[in-house]
């Protein structure tokens, strides 16, 4: 399956970068693939030009489409009329109509504006909400420092003209919204729109500000998958859970453990760690198959534990969420 991306406002699809990454290495065996379209970055487009554009260069095989902020427009119209191999659209801190109503009117004055930038920085407030970090500052301006000041009005105007709420009602595929909390952007009214014309919809939420994908890569990474795992891809187990506690019938296994294969069992975690990230279900298996013989019966939830352990301790560093082997990575310090 493949993930295509189509950007915010910036249009370039260079602050992808941490989310991709994320989803490349929560993906296993390379079962889900990005790609990400940018937008000519000299070119006043309006939504169907957009839109048009993005068509053309769709993937053959089958898709899941992902659209950022100002893109969830096209998302809509493309979902609406699909072509073959779409199989699931995701609206990411997006909307299907104009976000902010009460600017509407506002759409012919922007168009006919003299053509300028706003600094990046003035915005931050709004799309960073305190969480920024001196990379994403530095990819943020770099990123609309690519794009021409009549690029970015025009993509203005069509965000406070757009209303595709007609094309919501004709989609059939699986649909799914990630929502940032304290997105100071897009409001919860957007969502509560599409959700009206859409009650079938999945959503997820997080504690983030508007540049969601950025802030929190490999949470929406593991809800991304989650998505095309189930109903995407049609699988029959649930939206997956975290990895949870040691079963009942294990108990009493564990307990009975000494302090000597504790430390075995540590010290093989650690073995199967290197400086490198490493996905903890990766050594969570080969440590369990290393000591199979010698610590029989012992389930992988215990491993699991065990790893979050040797983070505590500082032994090991991790990324993602340790509550889902799948989706985490730990390395040695370096």
């Amino acid at each position: 399956m493949k993930l295509v991306l189509i950007p915010g406002l910036d249009g370039t699809a260079d602050l992808f970068a941490d989310f991709m990454k994320a989803l490349k290495t929560m993906s296993l065996d390379g079962e889900v693939e990005c790609q990400a379209i940018a937008y000519p970055p000299d070119r006043a487009l309006n939504y169907a030009e957009h839109e048009a554009y993005v068509r053309q260069r769709l993937p053959a095989g089958d898709f899941v489409l992902l659209a950022e902020s100002f893109s969830g427009p096209i998302g809509v119209s493309i979902a609406a009329a699909p072509p073959p191999g779409l199989k699931g659209l995701i609206l990411c801190a997006s909307f299907a109509s104009n976000p902010l109503p009460l600017f509407g009117p506002l759409s012919r004055l922007i168009a006919a504006f003299p053509a300028m930038k706003i600094p990046p920085r003035l915005f931050a407030p709004c799309l960073y909400a305190g969480r920024a970090t001196p990379e994403l500052r530095r990819a943020h301006a770099n990123a609309m420092a690519k794009v021409k000041a009549s690029t970015l009005r025009a993509r203005v105007a069509a965000i406070l003209a757009v209303d595709l709420s007609a094309e919501l009602r004709k989609i059939v595929v699986p649909l799914l919204y990630l929502r940032a909390q304290q997105d100071r952007l897009v409001p919860a009214a957007a969502l509560r729109k599409i959700e009206r014309i859409r009650p079938d919809m999945l959503v997820e939420e997080f504690d983030a500000p508007h540049f969601l994908l950025q802030t929190e890569p490999w949470r929406c990474a593991a809800a991304v998958l989650r998505f095309i795992d189930y109903p995407v891809a049609g699988k029959t187990e649930p939206i997956e859970e975290p990895d949870g506690s040691i079963p009942a019938e294990s108990v009493e296994r564990v307990a009975r453990l000494t302090n000597e294969e504790l430390a075995l069992i540590d010290a093989e975690c650690l073995a199967q760690a290197s400086t490198r990230w490493r996905k903890v279900a990766r050594i969570v298996g080969f440590s369990i198959k290393k000591l199979q013989q010698r610590i029989p019966d012992v389930p992988d939830v215990f491993y699991a534990q065990r790893v979050k352990l040797l983070v505590a301790q500082g032994k090991l560093e991790s990324q993602g969420n340790l509550d889902y082997m799948r989706f985490s990575e730990v390395r040695l310090p370096s």
